[in-house]
């Protein structure tokens, strides 16, 4: 047995980490927290599990929950949740992501960019992002865009003469672009968490369209400059070769154009369109493309089935852990501390951007989100940051998180796909780490690229002319020109509708002709009569059209 073994087979550093848990307690109540984190981590705990325990712990803590029916508020955010229609977009945009994943969309899609632009300068490297982009609109996962573009790209572009450390970056960078172009999975969870904000998904997904396209051109233009300056061959450009690409990746372009193009333009929502997009998928790989076999589309829907049952276990969890939060004040009180240095916008975002680069560093999207967004929305709304920018800026660096050691997704994700160490892989993504830090500086600063884009789309659209109503029914007792409108006639052995002055008079004859006249009381709050009442009131019509 090699030395290097027998220190991975070692029980010492678990033994360590094992003792340092047991003794956390002795610090108090953190530390008893910190012990249950530390100990679930070296059993094998699934996240869902553990976020589901520091809830419990943090109520029972510091809250002073010992009674079962204390924890009412654990079922409270399970109905809450399934009150949100949002949430049914989840499943769905997960199901049609997993049914085109498994068929020969990836391989349609970089055959469209590679036509489209492999006779550029660097074009078939450019030619990945493209497919990267495609495929992110419609898987909306970061992982499985780099699964599914990198695994046919990587030798491709290393066949094409293009470096080693160049391709495996570019591609599992171009990757991380799925939790940002729409649709995406983190766009529909941000507003489900974000409660102290009225959030659109719409508009979400509209405003993520922008800094896609952003970052997306930013590492084509590396690619152009590689492509100079390694003089990597080029195809030649052919209309023939376009429109053969465009008839076979038809059915794969239209997903993107469909699902988005269909919200935008007002036919249906986030979540009819996600429901859409399942058929549309099904029908794509079963009937048309024949990628899979109808009987293999259940054991596809059942996978996401128990994804999603992980999923809205930590999304209880995180909601209830976010009560606790705001019971206990600690947003309020981040609020008040921020205020109380005194930042400007532009410095709280910098602290802002340095924060989550280092959450990203430590934690996936969900679960920075389900814990970071509702301490740090309000914060960014008391200084003066509209919730969608805080959004959108939040994922792209959750974004670049996917490319950071020590628990980047992507990383470990390329380096099983490549065959190659962690290391090889971290030293790869690190030029393109700095060029989406370029587009993460762009997208904060620069508020248009996302807000505004999406608020233009969004609005825009709502503005184009509706379509024409249905002509009204004729109404018989209407005035024509030439003859004055008459009073409705009743239908025969009908009851007509009663005008007020009809109901007055009814109401009048009703209290008697034999009553006395009430005279009116000498104190100024007295209670009216109907016809003052009405008087008043036609009155105030009168004053009204004046």
């Amino acid at each position: 047995m090699s030395e290097a073994v027998a220190r991975r087979k070692s029980p010492l550093p678990f033994a360590l980490v094992l003792g340092v848990a047991l003794l956390l307690p002795l610090l108090g109540k953190g530390g008893i927290l910190a012990s249950a984190i530390l100990i679930s981590a070296l059993a094998g705990a699934p996240l869902f599990f553990i976020i589901g325990m520091v809830t419990v712990l943090c109520f029972i803590l510091w809250a002073g929950f010992h009674q079962l029916t204390e924890f009412s508020v654990l079922i409270e955010r399970i109905r809450t949740l399934a009150d949100n229609p949002t949430l049914l977009a989840i499943p769905l945009f997960i199901m049609s992501g997993a049914v085109m994943s498994k068929g020969h969309i990836s391989r349609r899609l970089i055959d469209f960019a590679e036509a489209l632009v492999g006779w550029v300068p660097g074009g078939l490297a450019m030619s990945g992002v493209i497919a990267c982009m495609l495929f992110a609109a419609i898987s909306g996962s970061s992982p499985a865009t780099v699964i599914a573009i990198g695994g046919m790209m990587g030798p491709t572009l290393i066949a094409a003469h293009y470096s080693e450390r160049f391709s495996h970056g570019l591609l599992t960078s171009a990757g991380s672009l799925g939790i940002l172009i729409p649709p995406s999975i983190p766009m529909i969870i941000y507003p489900i968490v974000n409660q102290g904000s009225v959030i659109e998904v719409e508009r979400l997904f509209a405003s993520g369209i922008g800094p896609g396209l952003v970052i997306g051109a930013i590492l084509m233009g590396f690619c152009f400059v590689q492509g100079v300056r390694d003089k990597t061959p080029r195809s030649t450009f052919e209309f023939k070769k376009l429109g053969v690409a465009l008839r076979d990746g038809f059915w794969a372009l239209m997903f993107p154009a469909l699902v988005l193009g269909g919200i935008y333009l007002g036919f249906f929502n986030a979540v009819e369109a996600a429901a859409i997009s399942v058929v549309y998928a099904v029908v794509v790989e079963v009937f048309i493309h024949d990628a899979i076999k109808l009987r293999d589309v259940p054991a596809i829907f059942q996978e996401t089935g128990i994804f999603l049952g992980s999923l809205l276990v930590i999304m209880v969890a995180a909601l209830a852990f976010s009560e606790f939060l705001e019971g206990q004040g600690i947003p309020q009180v981040m609020v008040e501390w921020i205020r109380s240095m005194d930042l400007s916008q532009w410095q709280f975002l910098i602290a802002l951007n340095l924060l989550l680069l280092v959450v990203g560093m430590a934690m996936d999207i969900l679960s920075a989100m389900f814990v970071f967004v509702p301490l740090l929305a309000p914060v960014a709304a008391a200084m003066g940051v509209s919730p969608i920018h805080f959004g959108i800026i939040f994922i792209v660096n959750l974004e670049i998180g996917y490319l950071t050691p020590p628990v980047g997704l992507n990383l470990f994700v390329a380096s099983a796909l490549f065959e190659k160490p962690i290391g090889h892989v971290i030293r790869s993504v690190l030029p393109f780490i700095a060029l989406m830090l370029i587009g993460l500086g762009l997208v904060t600063y620069v508020p248009a690229i996302s807000v505004g884009l999406g608020d233009a789309i969004i609005d825009g659209l709502s503005d184009a002319p509706e379509r024409p109503a249905p002509a009204p029914t004729p109404n018989p007792n209407a005035a024509t020109p030439d003859e004055p409108e008459t009073a409705p006639t009743p239908p025969p052995g009908g009851h007509h509708v009663q005008s007020i002055e009809e109901m007055m008079h009814e109401l009048n004859e009703g209290a008697g002709s034999d009553a006395p006249p009430r005279a009116a009381p000498a104190d100024p709050g007295h209670v009216q009569s109907i016809e003052e009442m009405m008087r008043e009131a036609e009155g105030a019509a009168d004053a009204g059209v004046r």
